[in-house]
């Protein structure tokens, strides 16, 4: 889901973290977007210090299954940005508890296998 803005001058660096041997963006899929829509082939990015990489590949996981392979992919998840903003707040919340339960039930497993 992104929203469609008709300005970009100077951006700051895109987040990004490995997955297999592909980037994630964790942080400027608007910028991305952004900067394809106005011709740029190329957009500095930064690796992603937060750390969080399990959380970010179900993310990925996320967009794989949504058919989400590349930003051009996005084309079709742009929405007014009041609704962009409900929508998006709304799904992460409900994939991070989803992804927290996960990966704790995912922790308690482990731990009960080492004991």
């Amino acid at each position: 889901m992104l929203y469609q803005s008709a300005e970009i001058i100077h951006v700051d660096p895109i987040s990004i973290l490995t997955y297999g041997n592909r980037l994630l963006i964790t942080d400027g899929h608007h910028r991305a977007y952004q900067a394809l829509l106005t011709g740029q082939d190329t957009i500095s990015a930064e690796f992603d210090k937060d750390g969080g990489d399990e959380i970010y590949h179900l993310y990925a996981q996320a967009c794989e299954e949504r058919k989400i392979y590349s930003v051009w992919d996005l084309k079709h998840h742009i929405l007014p940005q009041d609704e962009y903003a409900a929508k998006w707040y709304n799904w992460c919340d409900g994939f991070n508890q989803a992804a927290t339960l996960l990966l704790k039930r995912k922790a308690d497993e482990a731990d009960q296998a080492n004991r």
